[in-house]
């Protein structure tokens, strides 16, 4: 491995990165052992029992050591040291792409994607965003109830009944909120610059960002090592809403919604165009690691 080019994961699927390790390796040996042995008059011995199991997310690999010690005085006994080598789910991560561009499994796709099949190792690199769509339903819901908050104090029935609505339509673009994320996944757009721009999609789970936190990589330049699961040319798409219910709904009817929806919000608050879809030429990666 080189060391000079270690990788600092923030999103980390750990689960496909023990797979695939276990798979090429055949399994995980459990623990290593270094020993190294001497004989003396009077010896220690001692017996470890190491159980490694994975306990959270981003922390060292759950170990239970268990140890007993016992004194023996006969002569010629051997003393054993032992020493055992502990992975993080980051290291094991550096581990698996070092053995993944050493067998050359790993295309780098830049600005073209001519040659790249579904099922292939693809590592990209450009700036992340949030489904828009998402990004964009939360923060008017906040605008909104700071409005109310701050317009609460109306005692007339014209006031009372602005603020009711108010609450009414906070309800309702929560739930809409709440129906573009499926199960705890949400959709990344990873936006790669030059000639030939494209842009790809990432299906990611939030509990596997680094403290469930996915703020620290949006609008910033990160690499992404992921499995191609599809590929689209310029006159194919890739719906943002196909994981969630308002996959039922009609593009036409979905784009009459939010043509609405912009018409009316963009009089005072610049929030961009509202889309469910990304044009190709895109890639849909299932990714395994978001890193610098």
């Amino acid at each position: 491995m080189n060391k000079h080019s270690l990788e600092i994961p923030l999103y980390l699927n750990q689960k496909i990165v023990f797979d695939l390790l276990a798979s090429i390796n055949d399994g995980f040996t459990q623990v290593t052992k270094l020993k190294t042995a001497y004989t003396s008059e009077g010896s220690i011995g001692g017996t470890i029992e190491a159980d490694l199991g994975n306990k959270n997310i981003f922390t060292l690999l759950g170990v239970k050591l268990k140890g007993k010690t016992d004194v023996e005085h006969n002569r010629g006994n051997n003393k054993e040291q032992e020493q055992e080598k502990i992975h993080t789910p980051s290291s094991l991560f550096n581990n698996l792409k070092s053995q993944l561009f050493k067998e050359k499994l790993v295309k780098q796709v830049h600005e073209s994607f001519n040659n790249i099949k579904p099922g292939e190792f693809v590592e990209i690199s450009g700036v992340l965003k949030i489904n828009p769509l998402i990004t964009t339903m939360e923060n008017m819901t906040h605008v909104l109830e700071l409005a109310t908050v701050m317009q609460n104090d109306g005692t007339g029935k014209k006031a009372k009944q602005k603020n009711l609505e108010d609450k009414r339509t906070i309800i309702q673009m929560e739930a809409f909120t709440n129906s573009l994320k499926a199960n705890g996944m949400v959709d990344m757009i990873c936006e790669i610059e030059g000639e030939n721009a494209f842009k790809a999609v990432l299906p990611v789970y939030m509990d596997y960002f680094f403290n469930g936190n996915s703020s620290e990589i949006v609008d910033g330049k990160f690499k992404v090592l992921g499995k191609i699961a599809k590929v689209c040319d310029k006159n194919e798409k890739i719906d943002l809403l196909r994981n969630t219910s308002l996959s039922l709904f009609k593009e036409s009817i979905l784009g009459e919604m939010l043509s609405e929806f912009n018409a009316d919000s963009n009089e005072d608050i610049n929030i961009g165009k509202l889309q469910t879809i990304v044009q190709g030429p895109a890639l849909l990666i299932i990714p395994i690691a978001i890193y610098l």
